[in-house]
């Protein structure tokens, strides 16, 4: 069967960026563009395929969608970088419940099958729904830590973590130290369902400063900003933020003028479009 054929079939379901993904690797594949770099997969995500009944195509169902993606999310980046040996993918599958007694593995990437209320689940408000897809998540992850033998204490703390940040989505990345050495500077990540915001910390001895670098739409997994929180520097005594060489990305803070200054392609941009430097970025 066809992939693009499957895919329509999950419509149900919710949506996936990781199927959009696969889509867009056949059809690359079809068009003799694909590229295999042939390094190992590294963990991408833990997709939750939810039958609530919810029609595909509605806000209801986009909401949904959003509420799923963000705890699975915000799940992952509690997992502190860790992966599972052997896998690059979780996938979630209660339709498969009373089908699939035990769990499947389809190269690198391990399905699984737990139980799932729908009628419960929608009557939740939607910090109650927080909880209990976190509880889904967090007796999926204990159960193949114990299959496959992972170190089920990286699970347990990213449990705790996720309860202890009371569901809001913020990370922050390791300073950098300025050129003179007096002053530290990091960005962090705040995400809601919808967006994702990238700030500048930055500490002057003085002062404490946080400013936005830039917004963008939540890509969850896939979103960039993860990349990008590796390419930080000072770019002189009083510039501090990101630049990435590969894409051609620049934006910094500048402690003299009191602004954002955003490029791409060497070019000063009002807005940096992602998608032509990453993969999987929504408009």
């Amino acid at each position: 069967m066809m992939l693009n054929q499957i895919l329509r079939r999950k419509q149900g379901q919710s949506a996936s960026l990781f199927s959009r993904a696969i889509l867009a690797i056949f059809e690359q594949k079809q068009t003799g563009t694909f590229q295999n770099t042939c390094m190992p997969a590294p963990f991408c995500d833990i997709t939750l395929y939810l039958n609530t009944g919810t029609r595909a195509g509605t806000d209801e169902y986009r909401e949904e969608t959003r509420v799923v993606n963000y705890i699975s999310d915000l799940y992952c980046q509690c997992m502190a970088g860790y992966k599972p040996p052997g896998c690059s993918r979780v996938t979630i599958q209660p339709y498969y419940h009373k089908i699939r007694k035990r769990t499947w593995k389809t190269g690198s990437i391990i399905a699984i099958a737990p139980a799932f209320e729908p009628g419960k689940f929608e009557e939740l408000d939607k910090t109650g729904k927080f909880h209990y897809l976190l509880e889904i998540i967090q007796q999926c992850m204990l159960l193949l830590s114990k299959e496959y033998h992972w170190d089920v204490s990286v699970f347990e703390k990213a449990h705790a973590l996720v309860l202890e940040k009371n569901f809001i989505f913020n990370f922050a990345y390791p300073p950098t130290l300025s050129k003179s050495r007096k002053m530290s500077a990091f960005v962090s990540i705040e995400k809601t369902g919808r967006v994702t915001t990238l700030y500048a910390n930055i500490n002057t001895g003085d002062s404490k400063i946080k400013v936005i670098l830039y917004e963008k739409a939540n890509s969850f997994w896939y979103d960039c900003s993860y990349i990008l929180t590796r390419h930080t520097k000072w770019f002189d005594s009083e510039r501090f933020g990101i630049h990435y060489p590969k894409g051609k990305i620049s934006v910094w803070y500048s402690l003299t003028d009191k602004v954002v200054c955003t490029f791409q392609d060497d070019l000063p941009v009002e807005k940096i479009d992602f998608r032509r430097s990453f993969w999987m970025q929504p408009d």
